[in-house]
């Protein structure tokens, strides 16, 4: 009798154990309208609560982290209201987790076991580096913070060309992970086997650097990017003479703002730039994703007018914030009335004025591009919707020969998307879908340019 007893209270008490520690990670699969989705969860324990990464590859959602997370007696809350999203469950004794996730609304059954969302990414590098790696950090005296990346050189002594990457738009870290992708990373270890030293680093207010992203414009990242050239400038292991800027993107309009101003600046290289105005990039943009989606052109041009006017406003305004918010919110008051609903409407322009995006919208790259005396390479991908090839390209290369540039390169690279990985269609949702991190040809082509224009 008491051995019988003791076998049931060590099996309550493994049992009870187990209930008050779900660290791991946990996978499920949603069924939709005949599609199957995977989410993975990667809960840990932050003392009585958890904190939670939510994985769903198919929708582009990689270490997404979620609000709140709550485990209570066996049953588990996890709720993402900005994404609404919830999900809740109940751990049985068969180490699973039994429960329904509710997406915009509407609730599904789906059920969680542990177990990990395996991505593959065959170019991603695996340490240990046949090169020399060092983490550092360097200080932005102008902003007062000091900022953290990862230089990365062919061997540990030498005097090496280095080239600094510069982000593209969202708060990146250094290795640019997005989509369950680190391209930087990837790059960096294309140019450093062959012989071109990169340093990449954590935007500020991410990974390890100081500072507030949400309240940078592109005024700031420039300012910080001139703050990594001085300190390399400073290293006795770095050529001062031959150090340039790979910006993708958004950081495809500092590139040519910091090579405009700072003589120091060798070469730089414009991975899907824009070379139009920020404005009518951004309605670019939104119309060839519309495209993508399957929208006719009356909804294009519906979807157009619903921005322009707010962009007008922006482009030609230097309120504060606040103001700007106060501004647009009459705006679209005015211009719809109850046609637009308050939620939609505040959600619009919450997203339009975030410091980033105003910068973005206010940019004029051409003023930039028209002093650029240093090398120039500019690629874009045929299927790049969010940076359109054949309209950016073309700005650039018009400004480059206006300003006599005669180093100055534009290539349309066929069947690539904006992370210049080989696809399809373009579309967003395939990013995170191609185990392809960014096409060896272009490695190739940058690392040959820069090789040529620093030997």
């Amino acid at each position: 009798m008491n051995k019988l007893f003791i076998i049931l209270a060590l099996s309550i008490f493994s049992i009870n154990s187990f209930a008050q520690d779900i660290s791991g990670n946990w996978i499920g699969i949603l069924e939709i309208q005949g599609t199957e989705l995977d989410f993975g969860f990667n809960l840990v324990k932050n003392g009585d609560n958890y904190k939670t990464t939510m994985n769903v590859p198919k929708q582009g959602l990689i270490n997404t982290k979620v609000e709140m997370t709550t485990f209570l007696d066996s049953a588990l809350t996890i709720s993402h209201p900005a994404l609404k999203m919830e999900y809740q469950g109940r751990l049985n004794q068969l180490n699973e987790i039994t429960g329904k996730i509710s997406l915009a609304g509407n609730t599904f059954p789906m059920n969680i076991k542990k177990g990990k969302i395996e991505i593959n990414r065959p170019q991603e590098p695996k340490t240990p580096f046949d090169y020399y790696s060092e983490d550092l950090t360097f200080l932005n005296e102008k902003a007062k913070i000091t900022l953290s990346g990862t230089l990365t050189l062919p061997k540990e002594k030498g005097n090496f060309p280095v080239a600094i990457i510069i982000s593209g738009s969202g708060p990146q870290n250094r290795d640019g992970e997005m989509f369950g992708h680190k391209p930087y990373l990837v790059i960096a270890d294309f140019l450093t086997k062959n012989g071109v030293g990169v340093l990449r680093f954590d935007e500020r207010g991410v990974g390890k650097s100081e500072g507030d992203f949400k309240t940078a414009t592109i005024k700031d990242f420039s300012s910080d990017i001139n703050s990594a050239i001085n300190y390399l400038k400073n290293r006795d292991d770095i050529n001062s003479s031959k150090i340039g800027l790979i910006g993708h993107s958004i950081g495809g309009i500092i590139a040519p703002k910091v090579a405009s101003e700072n003589t120091d600046v060798n070469y730089i290289v414009l991975l899907a730039g824009p070379g139009i105005n920020g404005d009518k990039l951004m309605l670019s943009q939104k119309a060839a994703l519309e495209r993508i989606m399957g929208l006719n052109e009356m909804q294009i041009a519906q979807g157009q007018d619903l921005v322009k006017g707010a962009y007008d406003i922006i482009v030609n305004s230097d309120l504060d914030t606040t103001t700007l918010k106060d501004s647009l919110n009459s705006f679209y008051t005015n211009k719809y009335g109850n046609l637009l609903p308050k939620n939609q409407k505040n959600a619009l322009v919450n997203q339009i004025t975030g410091y980033e995006i105003v910068s973005l919208i206010k940019s004029k790259p051409i003023i930039y591009l028209s002093k650029v005396k240093c090398a120039v390479l500019a690629l874009n991908g045929s299927k790049d919707f969010q940076v359109p090839a054949k309209e950016n390209l073309g700005a650039i290369k018009k400004i480059l020969e206006e300003n006599g540039n005669n180093n100055a390169k534009t290539i349309e690279l066929e069947n690539l998307n904006h992370l210049f990985q080989e696809c399809k269609t373009g579309a967003l949702s395939e990013y995170s879908q191609i185990e392809q991190t960014i096409s060896p040809a272009v490695l190739q082509l940058i690392t040959d340019w820069i090789k040529e224009q620093t030997k």
